[in-house]
């Protein structure tokens, strides 16, 4: 990762100021990107600690956990959202990179990405194409 661009690999976890997607009013957000579509884009899942999520029938299936303090940055316990699919174009994410707005934070274990994969396979809220999207730049699963 060279120091003017954001590190965009799978498993990366970028701070995004006033982030907004869906109509949602702009807000400080947690994105967990799961890999590169294409040349301009990134794929990606919202990091919420709305744990009510897990009591809806509809998407407690559609969420991975995260335990309270599982990396420094996330202190508290949450959820990877892989209900809603997030496609980042790159020059912004890098723009907003340059200005500030956009920060790495770490990275996540591997296995979190697995358990994304299991999830993603299962979905009833996302689209097929969205399945195959995610599951195309998900790291692949190791075969023992």
């Amino acid at each position: 990762m060279s120091p003017g661009k954001p590190d965009l690999s799978p498993c990366s976890v970028l701070h995004i100021k006033d982030f907004s997607s869906r109509g949602h009013s702009p807000k400080n957000k947690y994105l967990l990107v799961i890999g590169q579509s294409s040349e301009s884009e990134v794929l990606a899942f919202l990091i919420s600690s709305q744990l009510s999520y897990l009591q809806r029938e509809s998407h407690k299936n559609e969420v991975v956990r995260l335990p309270a303090n599982a990396t420094s940055f996330l202190r508290f316990e949450s959820i990877i959202q892989c209900f809603v699919l997030e496609r980042l174009a790159i020059s912004n994410l890098s723009d907003g990179f340059a200005r500030g707005g956009v920060t790495n934070e770490g990275k996540l274990p591997v296995r979190y990405a697995h358990k994304i994969r299991e999830v993603v396979k299962e979905s009833r809220l996302l689209t097929q194409l969205e399945i195959d999207l995610a599951l195309k730049v998900l790291p692949p699963e190791k075969s023992n």
